[in-house]
């Protein structure tokens, strides 16, 4: 069998046949890869999206009720306050009484 003979251009095409297709094979992995981290990405960005309406509503309750203890701190305050005051004016009550 005679060896056929591969001259410089056959050598050429054959070069960059394999540039070109592994080229293509990069292409198509990296696409690939790029498909999948997008596929990833949306994932955790939904992901994120609902704990950050879940912390939104958690805050919303913590809110609603850190303002009614305020409240009631307030309201107990005010209780207070109050039964000084009666206890102060009975005393002034008992000593205008005495003297009319």
């Amino acid at each position: 069998m005679k060896a056929k003979k591969i001259t410089i251009d056959d050598l050429a095409l054959m070069v960059s046949k394999g540039f070109t297709e592994t080229r293509e094979y990069i292409d198509s992995r990296l696409q690939e890869t790029e498909a999948r981290f997008d596929e990833k990405l949306e994932e955790m960005r939904i992901s994120f999206d609902e704990k950050l309406e879940e912390m939104k509503e958690e805050l919303f309750f913590i809110r609603a009720e850190l303002s009614k203890r305020v409240d009631k701190f307030s309201h107990k305050d005010l209780e207070l306050r109050l039964e000084k005051l009666e206890a102060k004016f009975k005393k002034y009550e008992k000593l205008l009484a005495q003297k009319v």
